[in-house]
């Protein structure tokens, strides 16, 4: 009677164990997360501006045809959030500048119940909200500050 082995060999193991990790290695690569993380930052930039641009269309519905803010046409304004900035750098149609920033307080479509909290841009901690406004010729810009390398543009929309 021939005594059969039981268990795997030591190559055996180890080649398992390398096929194991090539496929994790090929999912990581096709997974991409990178990519992933900064399409879903810029779906949720997509998703405050348009939030912050709707609060502000129906805010000038309801209240015939004044604005939730005073502007001055042309200017560029940083979107405030509940806490103010040190005016450090700040965001002009997409790009970051260093000087004097204007900031637009939108604390009258909360109060309002047009929105409920202006919005922050998911990727910066600093207490700026990373989101400009700009009126030209009675056309609303609202933009983000910031992209990822897989936005393919400007995120901005326009009333």
């Amino acid at each position: 009677m021939i005594k059969q082995r039981q268990g795997f060999t030591l190559i055996e193991l180890i080649i398992v164990v390398a096929i194991i990790a090539l496929l994790a290695g090929a999912t990581f690569v096709a997974l991409n997360p990178a990519k992933r993380i900064g399409e879903a930052n810029d779906a949720q930039r997509w998703t405050d501006i348009t939030a912050v641009a709707n609060a502000w269309a129906l805010y000038v519905t309801d209240n015939y045809g004044e604005l939730p803010a005073s502007l001055s046409s042309g200017v560029v304004y940083q979107i405030r959030g509940a806490i103010t900035p040190s005016p450090v750098s700040h965001c002009v149609d997409g790009t970051d500048a260093t000087s004097t920033v204007q900031y637009l307080d939108l604390s009258s479509l909360i109060s309002g119940g047009y929105i409920g909290q202006i919005p922050s841009d998911p990727a910066t901690t600093s207490p700026r909200t990373a989101y400009y406004l700009r009126m030209d010729d009675g056309v609303l810009r609202i933009g983000a500050c910031y992209t990822s390398a897989y936005a393919g543009g400007p995120i901005e929309v326009m009333r």
